[in-house]
């Protein structure tokens, strides 16, 4: 039942029915009253919206009941309303006239009056919108061959941008000496409220034939002059106050005067006012209005004064009213750049007035525009985009970030320009914090992992100092990650990896953000890959031919070091483990290169040997010191037992010592002995039989040269030493 009745409504306002109000043919509600008239317009205002709720609006609401004068010139306003369109003049929307009442729908606007009063209009505003209404006169006289005549504060709205807008058509009407023609400024000035103030002379006087006969214009030069002083010095109560300066701009005052001459013929004109006004360095001689101008004409203008304008419009704006560039400067903008017009220099302007809107605003105006153009192929848009990423990717809601923007951004990595590259690689630390953790460590980690091996070596150093800063990320600092961003397998697995390779990088920078990266993530980074691959990477470059990087490198290998000591103390003292006492678990069975024993004493001795090694361990300063001391028991024991032996036994010892064929021709070998004949020294020394045959050997004294003292000492210091290696032995 509620569709029919839709139905019928929509049906019945097509054809003349009821609008959204009640009243025939109107479309917008009355809403709530905007008050404070005190008197000055036989209009009551009232807020607005369309019948579907998509357009704000200001209703003019006027009684017929008040009486017949009041009720013609409300209805020439109507009429007028609806003839005259001028960017200038009052937005005309929709307008009714009943029995009882007559209704007109404009844009939504507030009286001039109450932002005066609430001394909210800049001067810059006030300087434009002076131009605005003069420029509208001069339409309304010499184009249309009208009159205003009711030129005051009263007839001035202000749009939400603080733009004036022109009204009070009420006394609108034709300059014609026809005497048929009945004008309406003849006849009705009393129903004007508080117009004797600012009436003009000739009309005081009645002089209508001057008025027709003279310039187009003049009489609404003496409005303006009205208006200016209103703007300026508040109410103007009766016209001798109009010759006192107050606040009126020392610029402005001189053609002010030239307004307010009583010869008609000699008075400034609205149009004459502009042409003055706008001169280099007079009253309308500003960037606020020249770019207004501009903006409002820019429809006509050559490609070479858009570029040129467009230049410069992000450093002028910043001075303009919010409000002005939040509603008049941020729509134009974003309708050019619809028609793929402007470029990369209005985005910037566009993010620039950005930053001043709410959230709601930003992703229902702004939002959807910048998403558009991440998928330009304009390589300047793009690297306008990327270069002001920080200024409105926060406003983005996350959901269209991942969705929408970073499948376009992602695209930079690879582009050919190594300045799209570059920006790319810089913008990833803005986007970062918009991206989940999948995205972050899949996808854009990756991509800059990738980066390190870009030809251009500005880019490789860009790339390694973002994977720095987003692998020290936390939750809540200066980088905002979510759930602490770059987690410990990316970390581990593909930063490391890329990081021992940049390390070799031949670009000094290159290894010094490489040493200051690795230097950050070693915390996350596991202790064994740090002493097996990174101290030893890192150790080349602590002689690297620039003193930057030897400074790096020592500062990051004394972190690792100290990294991998904190571990080794957390360490147990040996990884042996002892044997059990079970014969079946005789860790000799597992082990072909030992002899194999069996029982209870050879558990036994495992056991002392474990333990022993433990000792030792405990007992050394480091792994090497514990290699070298077991090196040289080992001899030390062999030479021991040897000595102890009888002859034939150290024949034996001898013989599984020296090899069988001469390597020299004086049939000694020249190699020293290798860890393997050691160890079967000691073997045969600690196990001796009685029955192996010995494998005598001669000793050759041509292959030493005792004669040589100097060579090897002298026979005391020999005599020492084999003194002290019996009394060892003896022991």
């Amino acid at each position: 039942m509620s569709g029919l009745s839709s139905y019928l409504l929509s049906t019945l306002s097509k054809v003349g029915g009821i609008g959204g109000s009640g009243i025939p043919d109107f479309h917008f509600t009355i809403g709530d009253k905007v008050g404070g008239d005190a008197g000055n317009s036989i209009w009551e205002l009232h807020n607005s919206l369309s019948s579907d709720g998509k357009r704000e609006a200001t209703v003019f609401v006027f009684e017929k009941a008040r009486g017949s004068s009041y009720t013609a010139v409300a209805q020439n306003a109507l009429k007028r309303m609806r003839t005259l369109r001028h960017p200038g003049i009052l937005r005309y929307f929709e307008g009714a006239e009943t029995a009882d009442a007559i209704y007109i729908a404009t844009e939504r606007v507030t009286p001039l009056p109450f932002t005066l009063d609430a001394d909210s209009c800049d001067d810059e505003l006030k300087r434009w919108g002076l131009y605005k209404i003069a420029e509208t006169l001069r339409f309304v006289n010499e184009d249309c061959k009208l009159v205003h005549a009711n030129v005051s504060t009263a007839s001035v709205f202000v749009t939400k941008a603080g733009e004036w807008r022109l009204g009070g058509l009420e006394l609108v009407d034709v300059l014609s000496g026809d005497p048929a023609c009945s004008q309406v400024y003849r006849h009705y000035t009393a129903a004007i409220p508080g117009y004797a103030a600012h009436m003009a002379p000739e009309l005081q006087s009645q002089n209508y034939a001057s008025v027709e006969s003279g310039k187009p214009g003049a009489v609404d030069g003496w409005g303006l002059a009205c208006l200016i002083y209103q703007v300026y010095n508040g109410i103007l109560a009766s016209e001798s106050q109009l010759h006192a300066q107050g606040s009126i701009p020392k610029l402005l005052w001189p053609m002010y005067q030239r307004m307010l001459v009583t010869d008609l013929r000699r008075r400034l004109t609205p149009g004459e006012f502009l042409q003055a006004a706008s001169r280099a360095q007079s009253f309308l001689d500003s960037d606020f209005v020249k770019t207004s101008i501009f903006l409002e004409n820019i429809a006509v203008k050559e490609e070479d004064e858009k570029t040129e304008f467009f230049s410069g419009l992000a450093s002028v704006i910043e001075g303009f009213p919010h409000s002005y560039c939040k509603y008049k400067i941020l729509p134009e903008l974003l309708n050019i750049m619809e028609f793929g017009g402007g470029g990369a220099k209005v985005l910037s302007s566009i993010i620039q007035i950005g930053k001043g809107l709410d959230e709601d605003e930003y992703n229902e105006h702004v939002s959807p525009a910048i998403v558009q153009l991440f998928g330009s192929n304009d390589r300047a848009l793009r690297f306008s985009l990327l270069e002001h990423i920080g200024g409105f990717i926060a406003a983005i809601p996350t959901s269209i970030v991942s969705k929408k923007v970073f499948p376009d951004f992602v695209t930079g990595f690879s582009d050919a320009a190594p300045a799209i590259r570059e920006a790319t690689v810089k913008a990833s630390l803005a986007i970062a914090p918009k991206l989940g953790q999948k995205v972050l460590n899949n996808d854009l980690v990756k991509q800059l992992v990738r980066m390190i091996a870009d030809p251009e070596p500005g880019i490789r150093t860009n790339a390694l100092i973002c994977i720095g800063k987003l692998c020290t990320a936390k939750k809540g600092g200066v980088l905002d990650l979510e759930d602490g961003g770059v987690n410990e397998a990316s970390q581990r697995y593909v930063i490391c990896p890329a990081l021992l390779h940049a390390l070799r990088d031949p670009f000094p920078p290159v290894r010094s953000a490489s040493l200051a990266v690795a230097n950050a993530c070693a915390a996350k980074w596991a202790p064994v890959d740090i002493s097996r691959r990174v101290i030893p990477t890192i150790s080349l470059l602590l002689v690297d031919g620039e003193k930057p990087v030897r400074v790096a490198a020592f500062k990051a290998i004394n972190a690792m070091v100290a990294c991998v000591e904190a571990h080794s103390r957390d360490m147990p003292d040996t990884a042996m483990k002892k044997v059990a006492s079970n014969p079946s678990n005789s860790a000799a069975d597992k082990q072909p290169d030992t002899v194999s024993t069996s029982g209870p004493s050879a558990t036994a001795s495992m056991n002392a040997q474990t333990e022993a090694a433990a000792n030792m361990a405990a007992a050394s300063d480091g792994w090497s010191g514990w290699a070298v001391s077991s090196l040289s028991s080992t001899i030390s024991g062999a030479l021991s037992l040897a000595s102890s032996l009888p002859i034939s036994q150290q024949q034996q010892q001898a013989s599984l010592s020296t090899p069988s064929k001469p390597a020299g021709e004086d049939g000694i070998s020249t190699k020293p002995a290798t860890s393997k004949q050691l160890s079967a020294m000691a073997t045969a020394a600690a196990v001796p039989e009685a029955n192996v045959t010995p494998s005598g050997w001669e000793f050759n004294d041509e292959a030493w040269d005792l004669e040589d003292g100097d060579a090897w000492g002298e026979d005391d210091d020999w005599d020492a030493d084999i003194t002290a290696s019996s009394s060892k032995t003896t022991t």
